[in-house]
């Protein structure tokens, strides 16, 4: 199996995933500031986890690195296990089946912090997460979050059935909220038919 295999699956079986576009953002921020507690925030296919560690592997030794995915979904959570141990990553993740926000929580609790979090989970969940997110960001460390206008529903407000358009105006309270965030400073980039968010803690 390959990581382009992975990628191959989850078109077939319409598994949301990274773009090319937002992937090339994520690869230059990474590589730039070469991150090594790394939490992902919705796993999928185990497409992105994979992507990440290989582009991780090129700067540092995995065994030095500490990469945390969490996933809800329980089928794509065994899906992307067995995507990763197929190409021989898992032993370098750690790998939650949870709520993202439950997990977040105890993070803060334990005061456990991460160098990057990679925000791909629910998108209508973006806005409450945030809080527990700035508080596991030391200073200096990044916050990327895909999908930040839903392959253009949020941006364009087009009107849909009611979940779609929930998550649309989650995602605008969140872009608004990261904008205006003293804590960060954020830069939003097109990514294809998307957009993205790479935001800096800066207190």
């Amino acid at each position: 199996m390959t990581i382009q295999d992975i990628l191959q699956y989850t078109m077939q079986h319409n598994i949301p995933t990274i773009s090319d576009e937002a992937w090339a953002l994520l690869k230059n921020t990474i590589i730039s500031n070469q991150p090594k507690k790394i939490l992902e925030i919705g796993t999928g296919s185990g497409y992105s986890a994979a992507k990440i560690l290989e582009c991780v592997k090129t700067y540092i030794d995995l065994d030095q690195v500490n990469f945390t995915t969490v996933e809800i979904d329980p089928e794509r959570f065994e899906l992307s296990m067995n995507n990763l141990k197929e190409l021989g990553f898992y032993q370098n993740a750690e790998m939650i089946l949870d709520d993202a926000c439950a997990i977040l929580g105890q993070y803060v609790l334990e005061f456990r912090l991460f160098d990057l979090v990679f925000l791909d989970g629910a998108k209508g969940q973006y806005i409450n997460y945030l809080p527990q997110i700035l508080k596991i960001l030391p200073s200096g460390g990044i916050m990327f979050c895909d999908n930040l206008s839903f392959h253009g529903l949020s941006k364009s407000g087009k009107e849909t059935y009611h979940k779609m358009r929930t998550i649309a105006v989650n995602l605008q309270k969140f872009q608004k909220a990261i904008t205006k965030c003293p804590e960060l400073k954020c830069k939003i980039f097109e990514a294809g038919n998307d957009h993205v968010a790479i935001c800096r803690k800066i207190l």
